[in-house]
């Protein structure tokens, strides 16, 4: 009541300076009817939302440089290396070449600077040093087994012709003749195929069979892969 039937006037409110915003929150709760829970005010799930926002538009900022820039890195990386005009595929840091190596007319291209064929592919192969005469003791069976004698004719032909004969006289005196066909000289030997010649006795070896001809200081070592006669060798000297 307001003594004497003046008007009563409200006092002046505080009033926010224009320009601001003021948000209060109300953080508290009351209990709902028959206490089935709590009913949030409504400042804060207005305030809720609006921090929900907030977060979605900054993760929206930091997320969108990165969405579909696969695409824009590749095409956008370093550019392909492609040779320039005129260019080998061979590698400058190495300095390989491209295939084929040197050409026909360069010194390496035959095996032989002169073009003629290497020595011994042909007549007048065989080496002096082989020519003649030669006799010496045999044995097999690694030194084990007496052999009685070996003596062989060397003589001048070419691959596949006949290098010679070898004559084999045992301990009782029977003799045995093998005829030896050049197949291939080196520089430190002559192969042959010795093969037993018509005419021999039942006790000779008539099968085929690889022999060796190999120098041994001024005489000539003859060696045999004949298993069937235990792969006789001998040592000869040359005969006058």
């Amino acid at each position: 009541m307001v003594p004497g039937g003046a008007a009563f006037v409200p006092g002046p409110r505080d009033v926010p300076p224009p320009g601001r915003v003021s948000v209060s929150v109300a953080a508290g709760s009351a209990p709902v009817e028959n206490g089935r829970g709590r009913r949030v005010s409504c400042t804060v799930v207005l305030a809720v939302a609006g921090a929900l926002a907030v977060v979605s538009v900054g993760l929206g900022a930091l997320i969108r440089p990165w969405a579909g820039g696969g695409a824009d890195d590749e095409a956008g990386g370093a550019p392909a290396w492609s040779p320039a005009p005129g260019a080998t595929t061979g590698s400058p840091a190495t300095g390989d070449l491209p295939a084929g190596g040197a050409t026909s007319d360069g010194p390496g291209a035959s095996g032989s600077p002169s073009g003629r064929p290497p020595t011994g592919a042909g007549p007048g192969a065989i080496p002096d040093r082989y020519l003649g005469t030669w006799e010496g003791r045999a044995t097999g069976l690694g030194g084990t087994l007496p052999m009685g004698t070996f003596r062989v004719t060397v003589r001048q032909t070419a691959v596949g012709g006949e290098l010679g004969r070898l004559r084999q006289t045992d301990q009782i005196g029977a003799v045995c003749t093998d005829i030896l066909t050049l197949k291939k000289v080196t520089g430190t030997r002559l192969l042959a195929t010795s093969v037993g010649a018509a005419g021999n006795h039942a006790g000779c070896d008539p099968a085929p069979h690889q022999v060796e001809l190999t120098p041994a200081g001024d005489d000539l070592t003859y060696t045999s892969d004949s298993a069937a006669e235990g792969n006789p060798t001998s040592r000869m000297s040359r005969v006058p």
